[in-house]
């Protein structure tokens, strides 16, 4: 996921131009070198390849959008209410894609050839994890977080546990309701000057 591209505000095009790379990555991965031929567990490999890939192109544009748009919040509301739209749209597109990905990523030649698609684009998960920071980092320099935080650090530790809760959402039946956990989760960060 490469939002770090623009830093004009989000557009539908912003989306748009996401939503092209992603079906560009699909369309390399499907006719790539490690693409089976069909028939058998290679094809169904290859449907587990296909399935995420067109959740990715469903659902990525969203998600990044959500992103783009934090750092233009900075100074307006509360840090903690310009973070709850960033967990919840988290843990929506997770809870959207972890089992097509896990599925993906049991098979290792498909992780690595999707490794080296996504890389040689600059995609992945860790951009969600830089406009965080940004967004917090603008905040620190405002005065509205403690000066000690570590952006960078507490950008994870947020998009880290929100992946983490829905793994255990889409594997337990018994998870802390989606709001209570936010909210600790935001807490938790101990931004607060």
């Amino acid at each position: 996921m490469n939002v770090d591209d623009t830093s004009e505000p989000p557009s539908p095009s912003s989306a748009d131009s996401l939503r092209r790379q992603v079906v560009e990555v699909a369309t390399e991965m499907m006719r790539g070198p490690a693409a089976p031929a069909r028939g058998g567990s290679e094809s169904s490999d290859q449907s587990a390849m296909t399935l995420y890939l067109a959740l990715l192109t469903d659902r990525l544009p969203v998600y990044a959008r959500t992103m783009m748009e934090l750092e233009s919040r900075a100074g307006k509301a509360s840090v903690e209410e310009n973070l709850v739209p960033v967990a919840q749209a988290t843990i929506r597109f997770y809870c959207e894609i972890l089992a097509a990905k896990v599925s993906v990523f049991t098979k290792p030649d498909q992780l690595l050839q999707l490794r080296r698609v996504l890389t040689s684009r600059g995609m992945g998960p860790q951009a969600a994890d830089t406009r965080v920071a940004a967004y917090l980092g603008q905040e620190r320099e405002l005065g509205r977080i403690a000066a000690d935080v570590d952006c960078d650090a507490a950008a994870q530790l947020l998009i880290g546990t929100c992946v983490n809760y829905a793994f255990t959402k889409m594997l337990l039946d018994d998870v802390m309701p989606q709001e209570h956990f936010i909210d600790r989760a935001i807490r938790g960060l101990r931004l607060a000057p």
